[in-house]
């Protein structure tokens, strides 16, 4: 019997201790129902304020940004390098076709000196009429026309 008389006494202590908290616990409700919480947006509504502030700011900063960007592309002249290449190429060989014809013409010059006597020697010919006749009657022999 000892030993239930020592259940039933920490039985009654919990018990005891289980009212105790439930007044606390009534009391604590009580105190909320009573207490008012004031539903204020100030803070929430300066820190929207601040923040609308920067995006402005950040805004406008990229507005500039983007009107410098777009006036140098507007003055900007795009060629793809393959186009380059082929300008490049083609003006190279135009420039070695023009100095290949100067040297064609230089080379035309000098065998102008050389053709020149051929142009003499017609005249010649009718210069001296006998050197002519000797020179068609060679030409009947040999059947060229």
């Amino acid at each position: 019997m000892k030993k239930i008389d020592e259940i039933m006494e920490l039985m009654t202590d919990e018990i005891q201790d289980f009212q105790v908290a439930l007044l606390q616990m009534k009391k604590m409700t009580d105190e909320l129902n009573t207490r008012s919480i004031p539903i204020s947006t100030e803070v929430m509504e300066k820190q929207l304020k601040f923040f609308f502030q920067q995006q402005q700011e950040k805004e406008a900063l990229m507005a500039d940004k983007l009107v410098a960007i777009d006036k140098k592309l507007k003055k900007a002249y795009i060629l793809p390098k393959s186009m380059g290449i082929l300008f490049g190429s083609v003006l190279v060989l135009l420039i070695s076709i023009i100095c290949y014809m100067g040297l064609q013409l230089e080379s035309l010059k000098d065998d102008k000196n050389d053709v020149y006597p051929a142009y003499q020697y017609g005249e010649y010919l009718k210069e001296n009429p006998g050197s002519r006749e000797a020179y068609e009657n060679w030409l009947q022999n040999h059947n060229i026309p």
